[in-house]
């Protein structure tokens, strides 16, 4: 909802996050695409640096290969894949858990996802604020809660640490989304030895 609501108060039609929703299925592109887009950037730049952000998914296409396999559900397996779908799907005990935790929660947020922005943006048309309500806070506070059970592997919480404090120091020195690419050499830090 909060895409949708952003996107309202930015002024921007709502084919915009509605198409992003359906095609994208990737919200930290879709939010750098309508914040490039509302400060009068050009779509091309909007488009790469949505790339650059979403490099980090290669990380996930590593991490759930065993769970998209055959050659519909690998398209349609990356296509579903956001941090919500991998980090659901990798919290699982098992193999069969953890597929349908992935496509459970990839496909409902496929189905989700356009109704939310679509929704937020009429909401958002009505509230001058959308920040009032708190609705920029909902997603990232959800990332947070689902990462508490990766973080009781100790080589996972050295990355984890690693990688924040290379994302923390670099974010004011660097464009947006990079720092998160820079929070990869975090990975190096958790490495079994």
């Amino acid at each position: 909802m909060s895409l949708g609501s952003l996107t309202a108060s930015y002024g921007l039609a709502l084919w915009i996050p509605l198409c992003l929703s359906v095609f994208v299925l990737a919200g930290t592109a879709e939010f750098i695409f309508i914040g490039f887009l509302a400060v009068g950037g050009s779509p091309i730049a909007a488009a790469i640096a949505g790339l650059l952000v979403n490099l980090r998914h290669l990380p996930f296409g590593i991490a759930v290969n065993e769970l998209i396999r055959g050659k519909f559900s690998r398209y349609f397996g990356a296509h579903i894949m956001n941090d919500e779908s991998v980090l659901f799907g990798m919290a699982q005990p098992d193999f069969e858990t953890k597929k349908a935790a992935y496509w459970l929660c990839g496909i409902g947020i496929m189905l989700s996802w356009p109704l939310g922005v679509t929704a937020g943006y009429f909401i958002g048309s009505a509230i001058p604020d959308p920040k009032t309500f708190g609705l920029d806070a909902i997603f990232p506070a959800i990332l947070i809660a689902l990462t508490f059970n990766a973080l009781k592997n100790k080589s996972t919480r050295k990355a984890a640490f690693a990688g924040s404090t290379l994302a923390l120091i670099t974010t004011p020195f660097l464009a947006s989304g990079l720092p998160i690419l820079i929070s990869l050499f975090g990975l190096i830090f958790g490495r079994k030895k």
